[in-house]
């Protein structure tokens, strides 16, 4: 069995432990990540959402991903490509090596940081605020993490002043949602016994099977239904991305690892206004580090991995393999 196996969809109902809704069929993830009547909220959130000033949400967006255009994201891979490639020389062969620890997290960091500009010296001070900021999104009902969040981010969002806004958003992604998945990835080839997949096209189909994002929260400016299930304002909705990504309704067969072109679509980036605006730059230097990995050496049936499910997202603390030349 997977490590990442997930409950089956089931009808929007509400959970009165999380005061909550709870929607994890793909065709009301899919709508509630749309509907403008449901905006990005906290687990714990007791007051009333603020609408969001539309037009600034839009610029930020529009600015964001006209800075990470195709040609800005394949002027990026030209610099971290050696860099993977590099970074998988220097691992051993034949003996255990933990590809977390020894590759994905300081590849990503290094990523992170040539992408938001951060020097060599502030990256890891840098990548230890975000770290806090991951936890909290890890645990979103923890309240003590959620307060060292709050702080990290206020000092973190200093040193970013001076930069473009999405930066700071841009390098928490790169430095521990993009080892994050990496890990998850690696390790769904290897449970599969899959060889390398056709890059980047095969990390669609990764995403939809193992992205580390488990669940979105939103709460309702306005009364909105959804399927059959009537959000009032105010109310609280979860939004199960990895239960949807594994709705067969959508897509057949979805415990299986199959890279055929179906996992247009998923949602392991959320979607609509609110959608993920590095998803494609996650993308791009997933299948950059995958192919590094793949070049080196095939993937060994050889392998021990450490899985943390928290909450709201799933990752591996270590991905022991004994690569072969």
């Amino acid at each position: 069995m997977s490590a990442w196996a997930t409950e089956p969809p089931a009808d929007p109902h509400f959970d009165r432990r999380l005061d909550a809704w709870i929607l994890s069929r793909y065709p009301h993830v899919a709508g509630a990540l749309r509907e403008s009547r449901l905006i990005p909220a906290t687990a714990r959130s007791t007051t009333a959402a603020v609408p969001l000033d539309n037009a600034v949400h839009a610029e930020f967006r529009a600015q964001a991903l006209h800075a990470l255009s195709p040609s800005a994201i394949r002027h990026l891979e030209e610099r971290i490509a050696p860099a993977a490639n590099l970074a998988v020389a220097a691992l051993p062969a034949g003996e255990p090596v933990d590809l977390v620890e020894r590759y994905a997290a300081p590849w990503s960091l290094e990523v992170a940081g040539i992408a938001a500009n951060i020097s060599d010296r502030e990256r890891e001070p840098f990548a230890a605020l975000a770290r806090r900021i991951f936890h909290s999104a890890c645990e979103p009902y923890d309240e003590s993490l959620a307060q060292a969040a709050q702080k990290a981010t206020v000092e973190l969002a200093g040193f970013f002043r001076s930069g473009p806004p999405w930066h700071m958003q841009m390098f928490i992604a790169l430095a521990h949602s993009l080892p994050a998945f990496l890990g998850n990835a690696w390790l769904a080839l290897l449970e599969h016994a899959a060889g390398p997949p056709d890059l980047p096209a095969g990390i669609d189909e990764l995403l939809r099977f193992a992205g580390p994002a488990k669940a979105q929260f939103r709460q309702a400016v306005a009364p909105v239904t959804i399927g059959d299930c009537e959000i009032l304002r105010g109310q609280r909705v979860i939004l199960r991305l990895d239960i949807a990504n594994r709705d067969p309704e959508r897509f057949p067969d979805p415990h299986r690892l199959q890279f055929d072109g179906r996992a247009a679509g998923h949602l392991a980036f959320g979607a609509g206004p609110h959608a993920c605006i590095g998803g494609s730059l996650i993308k791009s230097a997933g299948a950059v580090a995958t192919k590094a990995l793949s070049d080196r050496s095939h993937f060994t049936e050889r392998y021990a991995a450490a899985p943390v499910d928290c909450f709201g997202v799933r990752y591996l603390r270590s991905l022991t393999v004994t690569l072969e030349s």
